[in-house]
C-alpha cells in the first residue's frame, strides 16, 4: 500500500484514508439495516453466495445499484464484498482520483488489488461486481471475482516472484 500511496493524488489519499477509517461503522450499520438476522456475516466466500439473493431482491436491474435509494445498501455491499476478497486472498484496498473528467472506469471507484508485484497486479472493483450481478442475475457471480486476484498470484509465482 505504501507504493500505491506514493503514486496517488492527494484527493485519492484523503478519500481512501477516510473511507477505510469508516469501514467498521459503515459495515455495522449496513449489517443491521440490510441483512437478515441469520445472515452468515463471516467474511467468507460462502457468505457471498448468501448475499446474492438479498441484493437481487433490492436490485431489479443494473441501474438500481447506483440509484439514490440504494446508496447505503450499495456502499455496505461494496465494502463487504471487498473485505471478503481481502480475507480470501492477500490484497489491499486501492483508489485513484484523476479528476471528474477522467474516463478511466476505475477512476473514483474503490478497488481491491492483489498484493503482487506491479507487473502482475490485478484489481477488482466490487461496485462493478454488483452491477454485473444485477444485470445478469446469475448465482455465483460475486464469488467469481476472487479468481483474478488468485490468478495474479499464480502468474507471479510462475514468473519466479
Amino acid at each position: 500500500m505504501a507504493e500505491d500511496r506514493a503514486t496517488m493524488t492527494e484527493p485519492a489519499r484523503v478519500f481512501l484514508d477516510a473511507w477505510l477509517a469508516s469501514m467498521d461503522g459503515v459495515l455495522d450499520r449496513w449489517r443491521t439495516a440490510h441483512l437478515p438476522l441469520d445472515f452468515p456475516y463471516d467474511f467468507t466466500l460462502d457468505s457471498l453466495d448468501a448475499l446474492e439473493p438479498v441484493l437481487l431482491d433490492r436490485y431489479p436491474d443494473r441501474a438500481a445499484v447506483n440509484a439514490g435509494h440504494n446508496t447505503e445498501l450499495t456502499s455496505g455491499a461494496v465494502r463487504y464484498i471487498g473485505e471478503v476478497l481481502r480475507h480470501a486472498v492477500s490484497s489491499r484496498w486501492g483508489y485513484q482520483d484523476r479528476g471528474e473528467g477522467d474516463p478511466n472506469p476505475y477512476n473514483r471507484v474503490p478497488v481491491v488489488r492483489s498484493n503482487t508485484p506491479a507487473a502482475f497486479m490485478q484489481g477488482v472493483a466490487p461496485e462493478f461486481t454488483l452491477q454485473l450481478l444485477a444485470r445478469d442475475r446469475e448465482r455465483g457471480t460475486l464469488r467469481k471475482f476472487v479468481t483474478p486476484l488468485l490468478d495474479a498470484f499464480e502468474e507471479a509465482r510462475q514468473a519466479g516472484h
